[in-house]
Formats: structure tokens, sequence, C-alpha cells
């Protein structure tokens, strides 16, 4: 993987009108160490890709359908093609014309279709890696009885790895929904529900409702390009742009770790499951969470890995006595920055995890022998000689 600086310019080629890229958030730039490259491995246009061990970027490739953000850990990589609130939007509008049940198809699917459905009924994508498992949970909480995802002749598609993403996703977002007692359920299917078909041509009244759906989604589409245009136009004054670009490297901050955030995907998801109260299953499996084990005996206590934890699932403790870390569920992404930062392989992440985690702000406690040499502490340097001299009195060694 490349280094972060060279990360970091990647990194600023993706930003577009299609995707937001929020630099300090990808696990590859908060760390050298990190593997993550789960867009790059997602990406169906060949924009994003692996080459000869480093990652590439190839921006004039993006068609805008929002795979590598469905797969980012961290939300680092946010679609604009549209974005989640319009999205969500759509697919409400097509959940009362049809019954609870929402509908979402690629464009080459509707397209193959034209004129045979109602386009009232349906909402279109580019590709079906656009749906992430909020959308489908917060559909569920709000009255969706089944969401079913239309692919066209994915097998000779130039797009086709959209699909493997898309059947993730559902899976993951029905195994959150048994696990809280939703019947709800999301799948992939090959052809369009007959409930959406046309006895007869598309008639004028469907037609109208067709174009203003365009309409809408071309003027969101516009606004966000001139938007992305007025930013790029804002004059920079001289010697500023250094300035500029420094600024928006990720520092440390007064508490030791990196500015942390919680995707907002990750809340709305959390929220739609609390809808249905709680959980009925004792643990889950999905795409999305991790639990984290430290094993005392192999960890060196450098708390690395809080350091450079993206959310805040890991934190250090040492009050009233106590060193160590702690472990949340509930803000775990398994994004793997900590194992892959772990000097000492200290550090192992499952994918099962309590399902009550999920929703309640449950930590595990991972009390640790605290370093010989705490930074800014009294007898710091003689700590850490006696460590190293294996003494208890570094007089006895001199």
């Amino acid at each position: 993987m490349p280094s972060a600086y060279t990360m970091f310019g990647l990194l600023e080629k993706i930003d577009s009108p299609y995707i937001t890229v929020h630099r300090d958030r990808c696990v590859a730039v908060r760390n050298r160490n990190a593997t993550c490259a789960r867009c790059a491995t997602a990406c169906v246009s060949g924009c994003l890709s692996i080459k000869d061990g480093a990652f590439a970027v190839a921006p004039e490739k993006c068609i805008g359908c929002g795979t590598c953000a469905t797969v980012c850990p961290t939300c680092a990589l946010e679609t604009r093609h549209p974005e989640d609130k319009e999205l969500y939007r759509q697919c409400m509008d097509a959940l009362r014309e049809h019954d609870g049940h929402v509908v979402i198809a690629c464009d080459k699917m509707l397209a193959a279709a034209e004129g045979r459905f109602d386009p009232a009924k349906v909402v279109g994508v580019t590709c079906l890696g656009r749906v992430e498992e909020s959308l489908i949970a917060m559909l569920a909480a709000n009255g969706a009885q089944r969401v079913t995802l239309v692919q066209a002749q994915c097998p000779t598609c130039d797009y086709a790895a959209s699909i493997d993403t898309a059947r993730a996703v559902c899976a993951s977002a029905n195994t959150l929904l048994e696990a809280w007692g939703s019947s709800t359920r999301a799948d992939v299917v090959e052809k369009l529900p007959a409930s959406l078909r046309l006895d007869q041509p598309l008639g004028y009244d469907a037609r109208r409702r067709e174009t203003l759906a365009h309409l809408r989604d071309e003027a969101a589409r516009i606004a966000g390009i001139a938007a992305v245009a007025a930013v790029a136009g804002e004059a920079v004054a001289p010697g500023e742009d250094e300035l500029l670009t420094q600024q928006r490297y990720t520092k440390v901050n007064e508490q030791g770790v990196l500015p942390q955030f919680v995707p907002g995907r990750r809340k709305r998801l959390v929220k739609a499951l609390e809808s249905h109260g709680a959980p009925q299953a004792s643990s889950v499996v999905t795409r999305l969470w991790g639990q984290v084990t430290v094993d005392a005996d192999r960890c060196t206590s450098c708390r690395m890995c809080a350091t450079f934890c993206p959310t805040g699932a890991l934190r250090t403790c040492d009050n009233n006595g106590v060193w160590g870390l702690e472990h949340r569920p509930g803000l775990c992404v398994k994004c793997g920055c900590c194992v892959d930062v772990c000097p000492k392989d200290a550090l192992s992440l499952a994918d099962e995890v309590p399902a009550e985690s999920l929703v309640a702000d449950t930590w595990t406690r991972f009390n640790l022998k605290p370093p010989a040499a705490v930074p800014n502490q009294p007898h710091s340097i003689k700590n850490a000689l006696q460590e190293l001299l294996g003494s208890t009195n570094i007089n006895d060694r001199c």
C-alpha cells in the first residue's frame, strides 16, 4: 500500500460531483500500516484499483455508482449520485405507490424494460452496489415489508462486480432485521416483479410522473456540480495554498488520539433497529461490526490501537491506578486498523458481536501492564532503565 502522503494525494483525485472524500476518515491515510483497500477491491469501473501492490486511481472512469462508499467502513467516501437522503426519499415515494414493497433496479434493467413498468413504483440506481444496510433498515422501520433489488444480466455487464456487494448487503441487513424481530427481508432477483408491469403501454400520467422524477434528479445533480464548482472557484491567496494543504492532514489532538468520527450511516442503522425494540438474538455476525480482544501477555501497552482507531471504539483507560484499554463493539466498524498497527500482534478481531452491544453503551475492559516509561511522568527515565537492565536498582548495574 502507498504511504499516507501518497494516499492523501490519490484520494484528492476521487473528489467529484459523484463522490465526496473525507480524507481524515480513511484508515490508510491515518496510518501507513493499515491494509484496508475495500474501495479498490469493490470498484466496478476501474476508477480505484490495486496494481502491482499499489493503490491506483483513474478518476475519469468513475460512473458514480457508489459501491466504493458502500464498502468503506469509515464513510471516508460518500456518494452524491444520489445522496443518501435523496435515495431514501425516492424509496419512500415508491413504497407508498407499491403497497409496502420497495423495488430498486439498476439502470440497465430499467432501460431494457422501458415502457413496460410503472416508474412510480421502482427506484433506479446506476448499480445495485449503491444500496447499503441503513437504507434497508430505515425502510423496514417505516413500513416496508420487502425490499427487492433487481439486477440486469450481470454476467454480460461491465459493472457486474457490484452484485457481490449487493448480495452481501442484503445478507447483512437480513441478519440484523431478523435479530431485532422484523419480518422485512431484502433480496436480489433477476426480473422485475409482476406487480410493476403495465398491461398497456405507458400512458400520459405515468410518463408525466417519470418526467417529473427525472427533472428532480437532474436538478439535484446540477446543484451538486454547481456547489463543487463554486468551492473550486474560490480564490486562495498566494502562500495560503500550502497552509491549506497542511491543515487538511490528520493530527493527534490533546487527548493523544487522531480525530474520530462515527459514520452517519451507522447511527441511522442503529436508530432504525432500535425502533423494533430490544434485540431478540443474543449475537449477530455481519460485515459491519467486530469484537476486539487484546492479549495482555503480548501487549506492550503502547496503545497505538486507540490512537489510530477511527471511531473511538478503542479508548485508553488509566484512572485510579488502572492501566489498560476498553472496547465498545457498537462503535467498531471492523476496519481492522487496530490489528494492522499493533507491533506485537496482540489484537484480534472477531466477526460475532453481542446484539445488545450495538445499541447499548457497553465497554469491555482489558487490564494491561503499565509501560516503564510513561511520557511526562516522574521517574519515567529511571523506570525505563530498570526495565531495560532488569534490575530494581539501576546502581547495581553500574
